[in-house]
Order: C-alpha cells, then structure tokens, then sequence
C-alpha cells in the first residue's frame, strides 16, 4: 500500500479520535501532535507492508509508550470502533479495497489483544 495512503488514512482516524467524546482526551493533552503523526504512519507502513520508509522512527516500543495513558479496555475497544469506521469510509470512496481492510482490521485487532493483556 502506499504510505501516502497509509498518511491518509492515519490522519483521518486520528482527527475522528482527536474529537471522540470517549478517547480524544488521550491526544489532546500531546503537545504537538502533528510531530507524532509521521512516527504513526511509520508504524503502520511497517505493519502493512513490512518495509519501512523512515528508519529514524524506529524502533516503537507501542507497549511501553502506551502505559503511561493508563488505557482502559472501553477505551481499546472505541479504538478499535474509530479505527474501522475510518477504513470503511476508504472502502467508499474506492482508496482502499475489502482486502485492504481486512488486513489492517487483522492487526487492529492484534494490537488491541496487545493492549488488553497489558491492562491486565
């Protein structure tokens, strides 16, 4: 997939999260933002394509940095909600395939057991 796919399809989820009455508190208090998304879209890009554009965003350590949050499972799973509204809108308007979603919904949901089992 192309990262610039991959950049917007981050940024739209991230805007709906941003905003989300649930979850959008967990970005907000981020200082800038905007810095952060590269990192995130490099994350995925390796997730997608297991190839990586920017190595200088290596490695993530997504565990470690999400601990602080002090996530709860109502937050994972709204996560998971925005995340997949996010694809379908791709879906429609033809950026992305049934596939495509598919295969990100797989590691969507890998993370979230990741995230889950750390909570624990």
């Amino acid at each position: 997939m192309k990262i610039e796919t991959i950049d917007k399809i981050i940024r739209s989820f991230y805007k709906k999260a941003m905003s989300d009455i649930l979850i959008g508190y967990q970005f907000r208090v981020i200082d800038d933002f905007e810095e952060h998304i590269p990192k995130i879209v490099s994350f995925w890009e390796l997730q997608i394509n297991k190839t990586i554009t920017n190595k200088s965003h290596l490695p993530f350590n997504i565990l470690k940095k999400h601990a602080p949050l002090k996530l709860n499972t109502g937050e994972v799973f709204r996560w998971v909600v925005l995340f997949e509204n996010t694809l379908n809108e791709f879906i429609q308007d033809n950026s992305i395939t049934e596939e495509d979603k598919i295969h990100w919904m797989k590691l969507v949901e890998f993370f979230k057991e990741r995230l889950l089992k750390s909570l624990s």
